[in-house]
């Protein structure tokens, strides 16, 4: 079971920049809503993390500009981009390996 404040967002209506975004919760995670990897992060840190934010860049107005920002920032031109406490961590595969070393739970505490 997951709290209320796994959410998703669809709306232009928010802060525009990562940046900003990355901030305003424990974990922001930007996604796409039929991405297997997206997917696959989204249930590993519902698990476990109870203030998750998710944009699912696909379904926003200001996705592919949001998306534009990770890479330019942070290198990343996949999805999921996946933030903890304001640090860019990866995609899934790299959520995945910090959470076999262990280093996911002290993140998330």
């Amino acid at each position: 079971m997951f709290s209320s404040r796994f959410l998703y967002r669809s709306s232009s209506t928010m802060p525009a920049t990562v940046a900003e975004l990355i901030t305003q919760h424990k974990v922001v995670v930007f996604s796409w809503v039929h991405c297997p990897y997206c997917s696959r992060a989204k249930e590993i840190l519902k698990s476990l993390a109870k203030d998750i934010q998710v944009y699912e860049c696909d379904q926003m107005d200001n996705g592919e500009e949001l998306r534009t920002q990770i890479l330019q920032a942070y290198n990343h031109d996949t999805v999921p981009a996946i933030f903890i406490n304001g640090e860019f961590i990866g995609g899934c595969s790299d959520l995945q390996a910090i959470q076999k070393s262990g280093e996911l739970a002290a993140k998330l505490a």
